[in-house]
């Protein structure tokens, strides 16, 4: 976490990261293996599968454990505050924020922070920006 004030500006971040994290991408192993030998344009295979050429899934192989280790920047904040609004004491800051700015990772999946080590492909998080306004009076 950090937060930098200049002036009438301020700048908070907030991140995080992982290191050392491995998952099971059973996505992968799950894709369309069978069919990266007979077809050379599915688009929705992993690569793992074309190179390796399975003729059966093999689920149990350690080809699909990746390294999955992660820098996350969760929130970003940016704001102003005007002062001396309406009356002597108003005051307003006008702020602008994002959330799961982005995620740095070698992870193939959809995103390497899963839930007891194996990825069966679940929606990503969502990235949010709002606009907001504080007053004070």
């Amino acid at each position: 976490n950090t937060k930098v004030a200049y002036k009438d500006w301020d700048l908070s971040m907030s991140g995080r990261a992982v290191l050392g994290n491995f998952v099971y991408n059973n996505a992968a192993s799950n894709s369309s293996i069978q069919s990266a030998t007979t077809n050379d344009y599915l688009q929705n295979i992993y690569s793992t599968a074309a190179q390796y050429k399975f003729q059966s899934p093999q689920y149990f192989s350690d080809i699909f454990i990746e390294n999955a280790s992660f820098f996350r920047l969760d929130n970003i904040n940016l704001g102003y505050n005007f002062k001396n609004i309406l009356s002597t004491n108003g005051n307003m800051r006008v702020y602008a924020m994002a959330q799961n700015v982005f995620v740095i990772s070698k992870y193939s999946g959809v995103d390497p922070e899963v839930f007891n080590g194996i990825d069966n492909g679940y929606y990503q998080l969502p990235h949010v920006y709002s606009l907001g306004f504080n007053f004070q009076f």
